[in-house]
């Protein structure tokens, strides 16, 4: 064998070693890139089912909003109509409560005038009455 045999030979062995490294990367990324498009294909499902209901809670979310916004409206409405109403009310109740106020309160100074008044009147007749009473036991008495 001489030195360009043994030069072949070495080129031809590390030529195959190469080669057998070649291939044994090319399978490993094939079984890398199979393994990725499973990964993808199962996240592109996955994904898509959860957006598809993302997209049903969002709805589901805007109808809930729709009917909260309108229960708002309602009770906003309720409220300037009982505000509207309890103005109206107190203007229409104050003017006469008001004057039947005065009127008791005058009535009531009127009452209790004539009540002093009429006990005083009763006190005087009564101390008239004792007086007589007490004249006709001395009367008596001295009989």
């Amino acid at each position: 064998m001489t030195l360009i045999d043994l030069a072949a030979f070495v080129v031809a062995v590390t030529a195959i070693v190469i080669a057998v490294f070649v291939v044994t990367a090319v399978v490993n990324l094939n079984r890398t890139m199979t393994r990725l498009e499973d990964t993808a294909t199962q996240l592109r499902e996955e994904g898509i089912g959860a957006f598809r209901e993302l997209r049903q809670l969002i709805s589901d979310a805007d109808a809930e909003l729709d009917k909260v916004d309108l229960v708002l409206d309602r009770a906003d409405q309720a409220t300037s109509a009982i505000s509207h109403t309890s103005k109206r009310t107190h203007e229409a109740v104050q003017d006469p409560v008001i004057r039947s106020l005065a009127v008791a309160s005058g009535t009531s100074k009127v009452a209790k005038g004539w009540l002093l008044a009429r006990r005083k009147k009763n006190s005087k007749q009564a101390a008239i009455d004792m007086g007589q009473a007490d004249s006709a036991v001395q009367a008596r008495a001295q009989k």
